[in-house]
């Protein structure tokens, strides 16, 4: 599970839902989608010291530094090892917030030709992130 600190930077809500904007530890923003509200939610609120948890499997990546793609939370990172599986391979990435794990299909990970110190973009849905205090 990737582990990213963050701290609340803005909440908008509407009935059951919640979009939080939480800025990261290098200044840049992640948004996350919730079903909860600062009323059901007592740990939602602004200035609030707060994890950013996600799974391996939720991480994209991308060669491409400049993607016009409607994922808003995405960060540049280096690849520093590549672990190959017979199904599934984990790439380690280094970003300027801390490591982050993505695990991929092993035969894309032959396809996109990923190689350790490449810079790439990762790419995580607003939708599947938790958030934990």
């Amino acid at each position: 599970m990737n582990n990213l600190s963050g701290k609340i930077k803005h909440i908008k809500n509407s009935e059951y839902l919640s979009e939080v904007s939480i800025e990261l530890e290098n200044n840049s923003i992640f948004s996350v989608f919730l079903v909860e509200t600062p009323q059901s939610a007592s740990y939602l609120a602004p200035d609030k010291k707060i994890k950013l948890l996600f799974k391996e499997t939720e991480v994209i990546i991308s060669k491409h530094l400049m993607p016009e793609i409607s994922i808003r939370n995405q960060l540049k990172a280096e690849i520093i090892e590549i672990k190959p599986g017979k199904i599934l391979s984990e790439i380690v990435l280094k970003s300027a917030v801390g490591e982050i794990k993505s695990l991929l299909s092993s035969a894309l990970l032959q396809q996109m030709n990923f190689a350790e110190s490449q810079e790439v973009l990762i790419l995580v849905k607003a939708n599947e992130i938790m958030l934990s205090e």
